[in-house]
């Protein structure tokens, strides 16, 4: 059969009925599995199974079968000065959280069967008693490969709006989903492999059936973890916390100073008269709302490289699409939360920074200089006793945590050989 070339023919009404019979074998190719037609009306061309959202393999996403169900809502109530976590504005409209869901993520966060040796867990980065991070300068990995970047905190992201500190990512389930197959973090393997090798797990192919109505998928995987994440990370009811909702007395004299050089005023109804400049500290240009992070990337100078010329580490600006691109983006990292600061030493995106007084140092100073330095980095001028003021402000922002004992799984599911790894073993980096 000769193969059929496109002709059009301007004739009234025959262009309008060509394609209303183009329209119609895409709907009969779709309903019966085909998606040849209907791709043919997409710009982009058609995409491996494995990277294409629009038909994901079956070990990416499957549909659920709602009789095999059998979870139930979580009530979560939020620690004193957080925002609830509604729905669609804090949690993904398609990940509403659940009992089983949180239980599933609990179990996957700590197990090392996920890395590609059985060695590396969520947990051996971000573990709750390191402040959700790992207490390095920077991250260990498989191996005991190093990466070049410090381990970011959990606490708290189920507010943020992007993850890593380039932004790479929009949500805690994409985030879940890379450490997997970085080569220095968890091994160079292919999600499918995990998930394969999750699924020779029995207790874990039950479990999904149970939560999420499928066999385990790389989907469900990460709706689980990033659920775990979303509801064990929260921290409030500091000292602030309690400050703002009545207990005048719960800071004192120096943390309410530092506070209102942080950039914050106090409560109308308390008798404290500030005698120190408010916002001196600029602090609230960034670490602003109930998070104290304004979700933005900003150049603070910190691994500009000044004999080379430039940053040892670009930043935001990697991952900013074609068409966006902008050289203040150089880098450019997230601004994490100050709440729980004091237990999420060292600082910035290179750990270079290890305590609070060195971090109010580079700020103090205005930062390194170099082309594309945030305009707000500028000289501040504190005093020894402000800087001081300062860090006491953002001690008091320490709130409530759960402890890694407190979250620790009592048992991983047994493999098919009838055996279990040992959670805590994983807490510690390979080699260190």
């Amino acid at each position: 059969m000769m193969p059929m070339k496109a002709r059009w023919l301007l004739v009234p009404g025959l262009l309008l009925a060509s394609g209303l019979v183009l329209v119609q074998h895409s709907m009969q190719a779709a309903a019966e599995g085909g998606s040849h037609v209907a791709a043919s009306f997409q710009d982009e061309p058609n995409k491996p199974p494995d990277e294409d959202p629009a038909s994901p393999a079956e070990f990416l996403w499957q549909r659920p079968d709602p009789s095999l169900i059998r979870d139930e809502p979580l009530q979560v109530t939020v620690p004193k000065g957080l925002p609830p976590l509604t729905p669609k504005t804090v949690v993904p409209l398609g990940n509403p959280i659940t009992k089983g869901k949180y239980e599933l993520g609990r179990l996957l966060y700590f197990d090392p069967r996920v890395s590609l040796d059985g060695t590396v867990s969520c947990a051996t980065c971000h573990n709750p008693d390191k402040g959700w991070s790992d207490g390095g300068k920077v991250s260990t990995g498989i191996d005991g490969q190093r990466g070049n970047r410090n381990a970011p905190t959990v606490f708290n992201t189920a507010y943020g709006k992007n993850m890593f500190w380039d932004g790479r990512s929009p949500s805690l389930e994409g985030q879940a989903q890379g450490p997997m197959i970085n080569p220095i973090e968890m091994g160079e393997q292919k999600h499918e492999v995990i998930v394969k090798r999750i699924r020779q797990i029995p207790a874990y192919r039950e479990t999904f059936r149970k939560v999420f109505g499928t066999d385990v998928t790389l989907d469900g995987m990460a709706k689980a973890i990033a659920t775990f994440e979303r509801v064990a990370a929260l921290s409030g009811n500091s000292k602030y916390d309690q400050y703002v909702t009545g207990d005048l007395k719960a800071m004192n004299e120096s943390e309410k100073r530092g506070m209102v050089l942080f950039g914050i005023r106090p409560d109308p109804d308390d008798e404290y008269e500030p005698t120190v400049e408010l916002q001196k500290a600029k602090c609230t240009l960034c670490h602003a709302g109930a998070n104290f992070t304004d979700e933005e990337f900003h150049n603070l100078g910190v691994g500009w490289n000044e004999a080379k010329k430039k940053h040892d580490d670009i930043g935001r600006w990697a991952p900013e699409p074609i068409g966006q691109k902008d050289d203040l983006s150089l880098g450019a990292f997230k601004t994490p939360t100050v709440r729980n600061a004091v237990l999420t030493a060292p600082y910035m995106h290179d750990g270079s920074l290890k305590t609070l007084e060195e971090v109010m140092d580079h700020y103090n100073k205005g930062g390194n200089p170099n082309p594309s330095l945030d305009e707000d980095m500028k000289p501040l001028k504190l005093t020894s006793e402000e800087i001081a003021d300062v860090i006491a402000f953002m001690k008091a922002l320490t709130g409530e945590v759960k402890t890694t004992a407190e979250l620790l799984p009592k048992a991983l599911p047994p493999g098919p050989d009838g055996k279990s790894p040992d959670p805590v073993a994983a807490l510690t980096a390979p080699g260190a």
